[in-house]
C-alpha cells in the first residue's frame, strides 16, 4: 500500500462530520501504484479514482476509525476546500520521500550490494562493448 512509514499530517480547513463530531486532523501517506490498480479493480469509475486512491491512503481522519475511512466517506462528505488541501498534502508527502531519498543518495553509501557491484563493473578497465 505506502512506501515506507513516510507520512504528512494536517488540519483539514472544513473538516468531516463523522458520529455528530467534526474532524479536521489529518495523516496522510505515499500512495503508490498499487493503490491505483486496487481501486481499479475495485470497480472504481476512472472519474472516482483519485478519491479512492486518497482513502487508501489517509491513515487518520480525527478519530473516524480507519476502517471506516473509504472512498464513500470521502465521496460524500469531503468538500472542495478540503479535497484541495489534502492534494496539496500528497504533494508534501512526495516531497518528503524525494528529499529523503537526496539525503540517502548524498552520503555516497550504497544501499545494497547490487549498488556495490554497479559501482565496481563501472571502474573496471576492461574494454567497453
Amino acid at each position: 500500500m505506502m512506501s515506507g512509514n513516510i507520512t504528512c499530517t494536517g488540519s483539514l480547513p472544513i473538516g468531516i462530520v463523522f458520529d455528530g463530531k467534526l474532524h479536521q486532523e489529518v495523516e496522510l501517506g505515499l500512495a503508490t501504484v498499487g493503490d491505483e490498480i486496487a481501486v481499479i479493480e475495485e470497480g472504481v469509475s476512472d472519474a472516482g479514482v483519485p478519491i479512492a486512491v486518497l482513502a487508501r491512503t489517509l491513515l487518520k481522519i480525527g478519530d473516524i476509525p480507519a476502517k471506516n475511512i473509504t472512498y464513500q466517506l470521502l465521496c460524500d462528505n469531503l468538500v472542495s476546500e478540503d479535497y484541495a488541501y489534502l492534494r496539496t498534502l500528497r504533494d508534501e508527502v512526495k516531497k518528503k520521500l524525494k528529499s529523503t531519498s537526496s539525503a540517502l543518495l548524498s552520503t555516497g553509501s550504497p544501499s545494497s550490494d547490487s549498488d556495490n557491484t554497479v559501482s565496481q563493473k563501472s571502474k573496471s578497465d576492461a574494454p567497453a562493448l
